[in-house]
């Protein structure tokens, strides 16, 4: 009976216990005081501020003209180079392999230099010359036939007449007439002989012009091809160097790489031209343009370096961020002027927006960042509630909160609160 009597005075005792905290709990004098402010319509115009990547905005690719063998490379990929840093050097085999290639080339327009000398000078020549000279010959008998024709002819219509007038003899007109018969003959097959004689000239002529054009042109080739074999000579007698300054983005080749004409080797971000890429919020798209102005800056052990830029290019279209299932939209922002950003690092940007009216907002110090994920408390039955909420554009000041409705009060003063804390309201 004594047993059963002090169990329960101990189950008794221990529901006063438990009474009297849930009673200090809810205690109005033991509530934390906080301010709130409500969710009000307002606008947003000041600067946004964004974490994006470096991306080179020239990239100057460094190529070989030559077939070579790689026989070191000191090009490091992500290496800071100055103009003239050596970035690999060549197998002596391929210069010598290339000089070979120079003396082939040397016999081979020496000896198509021949040939158009030959064609200027030799057979085919003499012969063009000599039909020439008989052309020339044979066209001033002509012109001399052609003048002493008529002369005959009349004299022959002459001796005609005079035939039947008994003026002459039948013998001395036959001549007449026989010498205008031959002399017309003549001339038609001079005539005949000329044109046969033009079209041989100029067929011969033709020919020879084809067979000089077409030793011309592979002179010419030989001779493209010497430059060539020069500027490879140029390249594989000395180490390869950077044409710029900058960073090296990518080494394509290794110690012992056969490389083939027009292989790139190597690819370096040129110093000064480095851009930022951003994924921008869907939603805050619509507060960007090309040409707003930005800020870009960077931290290392020497403190913030801070450049500036402009929004260039401003992507029509969203896609889901790498981060997670929201949707973005890719920023270009071009940096004015000389910088040191690093491709691959990151960098931070703040862009003076255009304005954005009409939007929900409260105060950015109502809100709390954590993980990646925005929350602020409002107070729900006299209690502290922690609500996630979807932050939209920012400012300065203000942010757009895009899941509460206009009127709702948040806790400006987050920091000093518990979520399901009793809390009271004071001004």
């Amino acid at each position: 009976m004594f047993n059963l009597t002090k169990k329960k005075i101990i189950i008794i005792a221990g529901i006063v216990l438990v009474s009297g905290g849930l009673f200090l709990k809810v205690d109005p004098f033991n509530a934390t005081q906080v301010k709130v402010e409500n969710v009000r319509v307002g606008a947003l115009s000041n600067e946004g501020m964004y974490s994006g990547t470096v991306i080179p905005g020239k990239l100057v690719p460094v190529f070989i003209e030559a077939p070579a063998v790689v026989e070191s490379v000191m090009a490091v990929q992500g290496e800071e180079v100055e103009e003239g840093t050596e970035l690999m050097v060549f197998s002596n085999k391929s210069l010598l392999e290339n000089e070979k290639q120079l003396k082939i080339n040397a016999l081979d327009v020496q000896d198509a230099e021949l040939r158009i000398a030959d064609l200027n000078s030799g057979t085919l020549k003499l012969e063009l010359d000599n039909k020439q000279l008989e052309i020339k010959s044979l066209e001033q008998s002509i012109k001399n036939e052609s003048k002493k024709l008529p002369v005959v002819e009349k004299q022959a219509k002459t001796y005609e007449k005079l035939l039947a007038q008994d003026g002459v003899s039948s013998i001395e007109a036959n001549q007449k007439l026989m010498e205008y018969e031959e002399l017309k003959t003549k001339l038609d097959l001079n005539k005949q002989k000329y044109s046969l004689m033009t079209v041989s000239y100029e067929s011969l002529r033709r020919q020879l012009n084809i067979d000089e054009a077409k030793i011309k042109s592979e002179l010419s080739k030989l001779k493209l091809q010497r430059e060539t074999l020069q500027i490879r000579e140029e390249q594989l007698k000395d180490p390869l160097k950077s044409p710029v300054s900058g960073i090296v983005v990518n080494v394509d080749v290794m110690e012992g790489s056969v490389i083939s004409p027009g292989e790139r080797l190597v690819a370096i971000a040129a110093k000064g031209e480095n851009r930022v890429i951003l994924e921008v919020p869907s939603y805050e798209a619509e507060t960007l343009a090309k040409g707003q102005k930005a800020k870009i800056i960077t931290r290392d052990s020497s403190g913030d370096n801070t450049y500036v830029g402009y929004v260039d290019k401003v992507s029509s279209a969203a896609v889901s961020s790498a981060k997670g299932n929201n949707k973005v939209v890719s920023v270009e922002i071009a940096v004015t002027g000389e910088n040191n950003l690093k491709p691959g690092f990151i960098a931070d940007v703040q862009i003076s927006k255009k304005e954005k009216a009409d939007v929900p907002v409260v105060n950015n110090f109502s809100v709390l960042e954590e993980g990646g994920k925005y929350f602020v408390y409002v107070i729900e039955n006299g209690l502290a509630k922690k609500r996630e909420v979807q932050i939209g554009a920012r400012s300065l000041n203000n942010y757009e909160v895009l899941d509460l409705p206009v009127g709702t009060q948040v806790i400006v003063n987050p920091f000093k609160v518990k979520a399901g804390e009793k809390v009271k309201v004071v001004k």
